[in-house]
């Protein structure tokens, strides 16, 4: 008989597993949406926090914004204005099917930007690159307002722009795509 009461007793208190999976459920959710109505509150955050705290405040009308004017499209190259008036990029090297003599210029000599790096280190190892590939190249050390030092990787300077256009081929074939300048002579760095 003891064997009997103590059966009965289990079993009275015995739940079934879907109501206590049911009732963790519900802790698991209002846990959840206390945490983000005390996390994200006033802070205009959305959360589940804020979508039920929004049924407990009178319903305002959305302010009409005036549609912002249009900002210009961000140019895709920043050197063009970087650069200094002295020196001006040149268009890439047209293949033609004659060679055509380029009459010098005068005033103005020829140089190759093979890359410019925010660190003297990335530019030292470009430089030294050039040099295994037979190509004598200079660190100019220039600062650019709000964007801080970098470190150019130069070729040149040239006299005639057929002198400009081996050294780019030789940089073409090593894999590197360099900018082709035109400045002004004594200026060239």
């Amino acid at each position: 008989m003891a064997q009997a009461r103590r059966r009965s007793s289990r079993s009275r208190f015995r739940k079934p597993g879907w109501l206590l999976l049911l009732v963790g459920i519900g802790i698991g959710v209002a846990g959840v949406m206390l945490w983000q109505m005390y996390s994200h509150r006033g802070d205009g955050r959305s959360g589940l926090g804020n979508f039920f705290s929004s049924f407990s405040k009178p319903a305002e009308k959305p302010a009409r914004k005036e549609p912002e004017p249009a900002k210009p499209p961000k140019p895709k190259f920043d050197f063009y204005t970087i650069l200094p008036e002295t020196e001006t990029v040149l268009p890439e090297r047209r293949e033609r099917a004659k060679p055509v003599k380029a009459k010098p210029e005068e005033g103005v000599s020829y140089i190759l930007q093979a890359g410019s790096f925010a660190g003297f280190e990335e530019a030292d190892q470009m430089k030294a690159k050039l040099a295994l590939a037979g190509l004598v190249a200079q660190i100019q050390k220039i600062t650019i307002e709000g964007k801080g030092e970098y470190h150019r990787v130069r070729l040149g300077p040239y006299e005639k722009i057929e002198q400009l256009d081996a050294a780019a081929a030789q940089l073409h074939k090593i894999g590197i795509k360099a900018i082709r300048l035109k400045v002004k002579k004594g200026e060239a760095g």
